[in-house]
């Protein structure tokens, strides 16, 4: 049965399956350096108006939902944002909800700032992370709003680009090598410090969805991706993301210690596209071919 305990660990795991990578609990050596590896061609795919929505299960449970847009800010930014909180059977619990957002510079690639939320019943905890990109560091501000205690400390920024947890996946999605066997590699900033992460592209094959079948690239990020506690990776998690210029997160799985837990791609629409509307007219379109040609209804 799911408990109070490991149910913020499935928040923990709805954020990391829906664009927002949690590295809680990893080491930094002394010696750390960027690494970077990506497309020479990006994806020429326009995030501006992209809303994405997600459904979370545990087993055969559904314990979250999972809703992401983006919006332009200036010519030179975006606003990624994100809010996952708990639904379905999760209800009869404690009301857990992350929301935050990113401040993403479209020139240098990195973000500006960082706003992270949780909230877990009259718990309160907020922490926002501003880079100044002239004196290279970052401005870490941990704040209880319950108590008015706010804790700052100054981290060094080694380079640019990086990525934060709320703008990593859509920085993949639009840098990222998406081809069988390649390895995708950048700099991501998460609980204090920076480290070096990595998608793999292991395999592209044809996905069943809400929308009908998809074809998709099969991604496994590095092990530093992983929550905590009793939802603490075990095994493998997995991404498909759609083999099109948009590299939509269609699905996530992953192992974790007591079952495994996936999220599902359940809405999505931006720029010139609305998947849910696209795949009622293919719907519809089908069913008006089997009928004129007289291949409706069996023998």
């Amino acid at each position: 049965m799911l408990t109070k305990r490991p149910l913020r660990k499935v928040i923990a795991f709805t954020v990391l399956a829906t664009l927002c990578l949690s590295t809680e609990g990893l080491s930094q050596t002394k010696e750390y350096k960027p690494v970077l590896k990506i497309a020479k061609n990006p994806s020429p795919y326009d995030f501006e108006g992209e809303e994405l929505k997600f459904r979370l299960y545990w087993a055969i449970f559904h314990v979250a939902d999972s809703y992401s847009k983006v919006s332009k800010v200036d010519s030179k930014r975006l606003k990624f944002w994100g809010k996952v909180s708990t639904a379905g059977v999760a209800a009869w619990f404690k009301k857990i909800t992350d929301e935050g957002y990113s401040i993403w510079n479209r020139e240098l690639k990195s973000p500006e700032k960082t706003y992270l939320y949780q909230k877990e019943g009259h718990y309160e905890r907020i922490r926002v992370y501003t880079y100044d990109f002239k004196k290279m560091q970052v401005e870490y501000k941990k704040i209880n709003p319950k108590k008015n205690y706010v804790k700052v400390k100054f981290i060094k920024i080694p380079g640019l680009p990086f990525e934060d947890i709320v703008s990593a996946v859509y920085f993949f999605r639009k840098y990222g090598i998406f081809e069988v066997g390649k390895e995708t590699i950048f700099p991501l900033f998460a609980g204090g410090r920076f480290q070096n992460v990595s998608f793999k592209v292991v395999k592209k094959e044809k996905v069943d969805t809400l929308f009908g079948e998809i074809e998709a690239y099969k991604v496994i990020p590095s092990n530093n991706l992983s929550p905590e506690g009793a939802f603490e990776r075990k095994g493998k998690v997995v991404f498909w993301f759609s083999a099109d210029e948009r590299h939509l997160p269609i699905k996530a799985v992953g192992e974790v210690a007591i079952g495994s837990v996936k999220a599902v791609l359940v809405d999505a629409k931006g720029k010139g596209f609305d998947l849910r509307k696209e795949y009622e007219e293919k719907k519809q379109k089908n069913l008006l071919d089997r009928v004129l040609t007289g291949d409706f209804g069996g023998n």
